[in-house]
């Protein structure tokens, strides 16, 4: 009995901390905002993007080079998959190839040059898949995908003109394997150049206001402009070298093979570095508090990692999901940081998504030009 007074007094010490911390939560109406919106916001987000209809369809091109009415009953197997969106259907190995390196499909599947005479006649024959091992997992999926439409075509054929065998033959386009660790690369350099510099960043200002440490900016003869940029500035070289440190360590202590050179990586890494930092600095001059930062900082974040293709290829996802990705800085950054570190191009060749991520950057950067206040609120 006497213990259970005991507990009961203790238990009864921290309703006035519990009454203190809810009636702070309740003076911040921006707080509770953003903590009530945030998980509807996600699951809304989340339920359009990856439940939406469409989703799951893999881009692919089609070569058929033998024109016949066997390649025209494959081709109508892959459709009625609902796995495949054919893209296009050449007449060249060439054309299926450069689909592939171009980056605009994950594979192309080649139809050769005897295959209707090769069923009509019960004699073995084959299908080749060409296609981007930049994405194991993808390929994989894909793969499995081919097998089993062949596998339903060879029944049907069976049946049409008697026992025979088809054989999918399965070649990669940029090298021979990738592995599992460096096929994360990309995925490991975007969650560390947007998550660290964003949260970091972020709190900066509020930070400045809640320690009073703003008020001397406020006296001292600096613009808004040298705040900002002297940030941006300072935590640029802050947060870089976590990037090169990472990008090092996976080298060296997990044989990481990258087909990419250095500089463009480097090059490519900055551009979104910076993104993150001046998305980081819109949050810090809208936030009231750290706890805000925070939030908005998690938040954002959540919502980067479902709609960049880290998570799912964002090609197999949805309309809706497609259209969210496109707001997304970070889906331009893993496009192009895994075209220059996994397929080996060039920093020129990503020019597009670089030129996109820039502009986004452009674009909070004078937000927060516009929207700081050089006064103590």
């Amino acid at each position: 009995m006497i213990e259970l007074e005991e507990g009961i007094r203790k238990g009864l010490r921290i309703i006035p901390i519990v009454d203190k911390e809810i009636r702070q939560l309740v003076r911040d109406p921006k707080t509770i905002l953003m903590v009530l919106l945030m998980p509807i916001t996600v699951t809304i987000l989340f339920g359009y993007g990856y439940g939406g209809k469409g989703a799951g369809k893999y881009p692919i091109t089609v070569v058929d080079l033998d024109g016949g009415d066997g390649a025209f009953k494959f081709i109508q197997e892959l459709r009625n998959s609902k796995m495949f969106e054919i893209k296009a259907i050449y007449k060249s190995k060439g054309q299926g190839f450069s689909s592939v390196y171009s980056g605009k499909v994950y594979a192309s599947l080649i139809i050769p040059e005897t295959f209707t005479e090769d069923l009509m006649r019960g004699r073995p024959t084959r299908v080749e898949l060409y296609y981007d091992a930049s994405n194991p997992t993808v390929a994989q999926m894909i793969m499995q995908a081919v097998g089993v439409v062949t596998q339903q075509f060879q029944e049907w054929a069976a049946s049409q003109f008697g026992t025979f065998a088809i054989t999918p033959m399965f070649y990669t386009v940029y090298g021979p394997k990738i592995k599992k660790i460096e096929s994360f690369i990309p995925t490991l350099m975007a969650m560390i150049l947007q998550m660290v510099p964003t949260s970091l960043i972020s709190v900066s200002i509020c930070r400045e206001r809640e320690k009073g440490t703003f008020e001397q900016f406020i006296m001292t003869p600096v613009s808004v402009f040298d705040i900002i940029f002297g940030k941006l500035t300072a935590y640029f070289f802050a947060t870089i070298s976590d990037a090169i440190l990472s990008l090092f360590t996976a080298i060296l202590l997990f044989d990481v093979k990258l087909k990419g050179t250095f500089l463009d990586m480097t090059i490519v890494s900055t551009v979104f570095l910076l993104n993150s930092l001046s998305l980081g600095l819109l949050i810090s001059v809208f936030s009231r508090n750290q706890l805000q930062a925070y939030q908005a900082s998690i938040f954002s974040f959540i919502i980067f990692m479902l709609f960049s293709g880290v998570l799912i290829p964002v090609d197999v996802l949805s309309s809706e999901a497609k259209l969210i990705a496109s707001f997304v800085p970070m889906y331009y950054f893993v496009t192009a940081f895994r075209n220059v570190s996994l397929k080996g191009w060039s920093y020129l060749m990503v020019l597009d998504q670089l030129t996109v991520i820039s502009m986004f950057t452009f674009a909070f950067l004078a937000l927060s030009l516009r929207f700081l206040r050089m006064e103590v609120t």
